[in-house]
């Protein structure tokens, strides 16, 4: 099974899916648009949704169907910004977690004063409660679209774990996708200078702290640290080499690649970067010789708020950059701006961004016909965002590529787990007990917590996560061609499929079972524990979770803070089931076939035709269908005890999903 259903690293990209050539009504759109259908059907609207959020929903699917692709984009668009969305959401469940650590209101740790957030607990339970903001986002705001593209930008400009003071003061990553979210859709310029002055990107790029050029003691001149200097324009903005407007490099007269800067450009512009350091470090009187300039710990320092300015540290002096002079004595801020202006107006930014955009949203392998269609709405609008991301979201070469059922990437893992979380409607958990020792009996020695989810690093089973890639060049490498003949001939990359390595690919189908086993609210109903030596049904979750500390492993994930906390709902797939077998459970039985026990054929086909459609739009194939159903109902038998209903979904429901969202076809968009 394992062999057969999971991802196929040598699947072709022109492969079509049945049903993905249907272009629904063949009236289409009298505008500037003309090819866009006007009806949507299933399978379109599952994959464009899929690109264009974290994941399809019934909701989306009837949103996007009964607006029209245009008019869902423009909507999302437009749609205001939830302010420090992600810190609050931080803070909210840190408070509850950790009462004792964090005591102040939520008000008081937002605001732009004395009392700084976590800076005296730094909780190695932050990162815990940082990644479940951004999954709570993820998985239930409506303005999808956005912190879509604010994901997308995090795996451009890149700040992660990989500091180590994030390990402990996470809230700095939750207000670096708060400036991602805030500055989706606003110019690119805007989000290189928010990010140029938040404390988090100081502190991982390493110039927190920076001093103009000094002698030290041995007499030996220091330079200002060079990281972020050289990342915001080769990762950030321009890349290594010049490129033409369609993204494809520019070469001189002898067929050699052009550099976009210097190793001077580098030495100048770390030199705008002085001066800057945490906000609300304690500072040692102007005479003293125990300065705390740049001073780096747990307990150091605003993680929340922007970058602090000392002009003694600072070089005033005039600046060399990219063929450009910025003049001497600006302010600290405004020597910033300058030089963001400066490598804003270098020809490579509006291609080498563009296409960065296009290959996390749409396609890994666009043509330069449709960077350079995008790379001309960046340069035009001067990096405006939101004009960009319409523009890859409505070009005809993406429409194309979904009316004609063409695979043009590889899902991220991190996508097709949130797709999965949303479809199955994954919702905070009424209560749950945050526990930093083995309970009690009653849990009276952990915290409750009520109405919020939890969720811990992810990277265990997807090799990924939001704010935790390995380095400064994301997760993966945007030149990556696997080693796979079909890819090599015709120089196609992959870089989703860097990082699904088999160890990956085996936890990952892995989590699915323990995350269905566990999470799914009629199984947890349906299934009977014994509490001294008496039998127990619940018949609601609340008393399933308060006496989880009395119960044996099937309930361990309620209290152990290493366990996700949230619950599937699946009674559609429960009813789809029962309709099919008369309008009970009770008329499931396994039969004999060729003297083994085997389950309904019936039901499970009315099951898998059922998950094609909600998660895939009816996109496998008979074949496949076949093969899973055969594979479920020889292994499968279902008695009429007392757990009759817990064997349908352990021996049916489960297994069918989980061959689903570990298929090639789940995995490709």
């Amino acid at each position: 099974m394992y062999k057969k259903i999971l991802i196929i690293l040598s699947v072709v990209f022109t492969t079509t899916f049945i049903g993905c050539g249907e272009e629904g009504n063949s009236n289409v759109q009298e505008d500037k648009y003309p090819y866009i259908p006007k009806d949507i059907n299933r399978t379109i609207a599952i994959r464009f949704l899929n690109k264009a959020t974290f994941g399809a929903t019934e909701e989306s699917i009837k949103e996007l169907q009964t607006k029209g692709v245009v008019k869902w984009v423009e909507d999302q668009l437009n749609m205001s910004y939830d302010e420090n969305i992600y810190l609050t959401k931080m803070i909210i469940l840190a408070k509850q977690a950790q009462p004792d650590l964090y005591e102040d209101s939520v008000d008081d740790y937002l605001a732009d004063n004395d009392i700084v957030f976590n800076k005296a607990a730094a909780s190695f339970q932050s990162p815990r409660f940082r990644m479940t903001a951004w999954f709570d986002v993820a998985i239930n705001s409506p303005k999808q679209l956005r912190y879509k593209t604010a994901y997308v930008l995090s795996q451009i400009i890149v700040e992660s774990d990989f500091e180590p003071m994030f390990l402990r003061r996470a809230e700095a990553l939750a207000t670096y996708f708060d400036i991602l979210a805030k500055d989706a859709f606003s110019s690119y310029q805007k989000l290189l200078e928010d990010i140029s002055f938040s404390s988090g990107m100081g502190l991982f790029l390493t110039y927190n702290g920076n001093k103009k050029v000094y002698l030290n003691d041995a007499g030996v001149s220091v330079y200002p640290d060079e990281n972020y200097a050289r990342e915001i324009m080769q990762l950030f903005s321009i890349g290594l080499n010049e490129l033409n407007l369609d993204g494809t490099p520019k070469r001189d007269s002898n067929g050699n690649l052009i550099p976009t800067y210097t190793q001077t450009d580098v030495n100048e512009i770390a030199r705008v970067f002085t001066g800057w350091d945490l906000k609300s470090s304690w500072r040692a009187s102007s005479d003293s010789s125990s300065d705390t300039y740049g001073l780096v710990g747990f307990n150091v320092g605003d993680f929340t708020h922007n970058l602090e300015f000392t002009a003694e540290y600072h070089d005033f002096g005039e600046k060399h950059v990219l063929g450009e002079t910025i003049p001497a004595d600006l302010s600290g801020e405004d020597d910033i701006k300058r030089v963001i202006s400066i490598i804003m107006k270098q020809p490579s930014v509006a291609p080498y961004i563009s296409k960065n955009l296009i290959m996390r949203f749409t396609k890994s392998n666009p043509s330069p016909a449709y960077v350079q269609r995008v790379a001309t709405v960046f340069r035009n609008t001067n990096g405006n965002l939101k004009e960009v991301v319409k523009a890859i979201l409505l070009d005809p070469e993406f429409w194309d590529d979904l009316k004609n059922g063409k695979i043009e990437k590889f899902r991220e893992p991190l996508m097709a787990y949130t797709q999965f979380l949303r479809t199955f409607k994954a919702s905070p958990m009424e209560l749950y007990f945050f526990c930093l020792d083995a309970p009690d009996e009653t849990a009276s020695n952990c915290q409750k917590v009520t109405n919020s989810y939890l969720f811990n690093d992810p990277r265990d089973y997807l090799n990924q996560g939001a704010g935790l890639a390995p380095n400064v060049f994301n997760f993966y490498d945007n030149e990556y061609i696997p080693n796979d003949e079909y890819f090599k001939v015709n120089n196609l990359v992959a870089p989703e499929l860097q990082i699904q390595t088999d160890s990956m690919l085996i936890n990952y189908s892995n989590n699915y079972y323990s995350t269905l086993i566990r999470r799914e609210k009629n199984y947890i109903l349906a299934q009977t524990y014994t509490i001294d030596d008496e039998e127990v049904v619940y018949d609601n979750l609340y008393d399933f979770i308060i006496d989880s500390p009395k119960l044996d492993w099937r309930a361990i994930w309620v209290y152990y803070r290493g366990d996700d906390k949230y619950i599937l709902d699946m009674t559609d797939e429960y009813d789809v089931i029962k309709e099919a077998a008369g309008g009970s459970f009770d008329n499931i039985h396994y039969y004999k076939d060729d003297g083994e026990d085997v389950l309904d054929r019936k039901i499970s086909w009315a099951l898998i035709n059922h998950l094609d459609n909600k998660l895939l739009g009816n996109r496998l194939s008979y074949e496949e269908k076949n093969y899973i159903v055969e594979t479920i109902v020889a292994s499968g038998i279902i008695t009429n005890d007392s757990s009759h209903k817990a064997q349908v979904y352990k021996n049916l429901i489960l297994p069918m999903v989980r061959f689903i969202v570990t298929s090639d076809k789940y995995m490709t968009e």
